[in-house]
């Protein structure tokens, strides 16, 4: 029978995050319900709870927990802030789950053995709720040999492959991406479809056709589907946070609320990790679990990871990093350091370390174009990129937290300087510059003084070389800085493509070190509590819309009422100019 236990990790959070652990869960008992409203009671700062909580993927369990907890303790806005994310949330998780199940039955039709994992159907089996968990995309697993196949039955339904075509016959015995990306215009939606070859975080190899004899039935929105087996589920769900380091917290409630909505069978997982070599990778994810949510644990588990040394170190590593106080994904030591004692011996986490280490990825290619004839030379390209990119990490290095790179099309570019009524005398700050488009636009096409702000070296210089060959050096600048720490106060303009939870956290430096009349535009993504002036919608020439979000920050209060004052006597009883003329 399974047990709590004891509390086997310690942690110190700050308010805001300790409310998001105390949320990060179902079913509240007495004593978490009473420290929710202990911190309601106190002050917090609501930005960052909305932004965290969207970092973790628990929008929708705060709003519950705490509305639910403390919701006479919440002021209206408060309420409104925590509502927003939750229903997008919500709102997100229908939509996927309709095109998961057009999906499915696509390729049922063609008799493709297809397995949904992840997205709507574990919001299913670990919450009964398909509102309470986000979903970003979709996620189907399917042996390699039906790659070629389903590639043109994705093509069929709308969506654009993201790989090179090549890839999808070449998978089976050359290179395989490290998923086989699809993107709908239509529908705005991402799908993945994983296989044996992609799926290259696990020590060895998945035997699909092993896993589908254990796979179970669910019954979802009327539809009946398969799926993995809850023990294969719960070993997939451990290797995949291991794989991103754990740094979603959202991965660890996935795990925790997963073991108490279903049975499972323990003996099994635990010899299906042990085939896959990955059983301190499944440790490590259930003592998070019980550790960090209090999920219940059988005492004879629960021992077998506090008795290995490496499952403790690597949870405080972890637990370092939830806390801010370290971060095992910066610097290649510690990256390898992490990996290698993950592995179930010492062999195998080396030669795992050693296989992550020289198996390049799309970013490995994109980063140098080498001829197909010279593609194995890759292996060697990723090491010297991963150095290039996260340093010997004996010095801390900034990481970039706010978003990933991702360069926005120079249409983009000039719809974005053209919403902000870019013109002489405006200094334009660019945060998360990436390699410095906007900035060098700017500079060159309307003459003023442009900064660019990135945390990426690699990303630096790329924006300095182009600032190099545009010319435009000289009014032009880029700092290696945090965004979220720059000062920003002499910018007139601000460009953004970020995040939903990094605008939130750039919002309030935002609002109070820019000047009034100052002008924001944010590329896709809104900032929750603050409407926007104007809300733009371009789509491109391969159909992609894209959304831009236009604010001006406010005059104060008083400035406000001196205008209005001095309009009104300018104009008695409300004439207006045209009436006056």
């Amino acid at each position: 029978m399974p047990r709590t236990g004891k509390r086997t990790l310690k942690i110190e959070l700050r308010p805001e995050l300790e409310l998001i652990v105390c949320c990060a869960r179902t079913r509240l008992d007495p004593i978490h319900r009473d420290r929710i409203r202990e911190l309601l009671a106190g002050r917090l700062n609501w930005t960052d709870i909305i932004a965290t909580s969207i970092q973790h993927t628990l929008e929708s369990l705060v709003f519950e927990n705490v509305t639910g907890a403390g919701g006479d303790l919440l002021q209206p806005i408060e309420r409104a802030m925590l509502h927003a994310p939750a229903r997008d949330t919500g709102i997100s998780g229908l939509a996927l789950l309709n095109e998961m199940i057009l999906l499915y039955e696509l390729f049922e039709a063609e008799r493709i053995p297809v397995i949904p994992y992840k997205g709507p159907l574990l919001s299913w089996l670990a919450y009964h709720s398909l509102t309470r968990r986000r979903c970003v995309d979709l996620d189907f697993a399917v042996p390699q040999r039906f790659i070629p196949q389903t590639t043109s039955l994705m093509q069929v339904a709308g969506y654009r492959p993201e790989f090179d075509l090549r890839e999808a016959h070449d998978g089976q015995k050359a290179h395989a991406p490290g998923q086989y990306a699809f993107f709908s215009n239509v529908r705005d939606m991402s799908v993945e479809l994983h296989t044996e070859r992609t799926l290259r975080y696990f020590p060895v190899p998945l035997d699909f056709a092993e896993m589908e004899h254990r796979r179970i039935t669910v019954d979802l929105a009327g539809r009946k589907l398969h799926t993995f087996s809850i023990e294969d589920t719960l070993v997939m769900l451990c290797v995949h946070g291991a794989k991103h380091f754990w740094e979603r917290l959202g991965w660890i409630a996935d795990i925790a609320e997963l073991i108490q909505a279903q049975p499972v069978v323990w003996p099994q997982a635990l010899r299906i990790a042990k085939e896959l070599k990955s059983t301190r990778l499944l440790l490590l994810g259930l003592y998070l679990a019980h550790g960090l949510l209090a999920a219940p644990l059988p005492s004879s588990i629960l021992e077998q990871a506090q008795q290995d040394s490496n499952v403790r170190w690597l949870a405080n590593q972890v637990c370092n990093q939830l806390a801010g106080k370290s971060d095992p994904s910066t610097g290649v030591l510690p990256r390898a350091a992490f990996r290698l004692r993950s592995g179930d011996k010492i062999g195998n986490g080396i030669r795992h370390m050693l296989r992550l280490a020289t198996s390049p990825t799309e970013t490995d290619r994109q980063s140098i174009r080498l001829p197909r004839v010279l593609a194995p030379f890759y292996a060697l390209v990723r090491p010297w990129r991963l150095l290039r990119e996260y340093g010997f990490g004996f010095r801390q290095r900034l990481k970039p937290d706010l978003a990933i790179y991702d360069p926005t099309p120079q249409e983009v570019v000039d719809h974005m300087l053209h919403l902000a009524s870019v013109g002489p005398g405006d200094i334009l700050y660019d945060l998360g510059c990436g390699d410095g488009r906007i900035v060098v636009t700017a500079a060159e096409r309307y003459g003023i003084r442009a900064v660019g702000v990135d945390v990426s070296p690699q990303r630096i210089a790329e924006a300095q070389a182009k600032a190099r060959r545009h010319g435009v050096e000289s009014r032009v600048q880029f700092l290696q800085q945090d965004a979220k720490k720059v000062e920003i106060s002499e910018a007139t303009v601000v460009t953004m493509y970020l995040g939903t939870d990094a605008n939130l956290r750039l919002v309030e430096r935002l609002r109070t070190e820019l000047l009034p009349g100052a002008r924001i535009v944010s590329r896709n993504f809104q900032i929750y509590g603050w409407a926007p002036e104007r809300l733009e919608k371009h789509t491109m020439p391969n159909g992609i819309p894209t959304f831009l979000y236009f604010w001006r920050i406010p005059k104060p209060a008083e400035q406000v009422e001196r205008d209005s004052r001095a309009e009104y006597d300018k104009h008695p009883a409300g004439e207006s100019d045209t009436q006056k003329a």
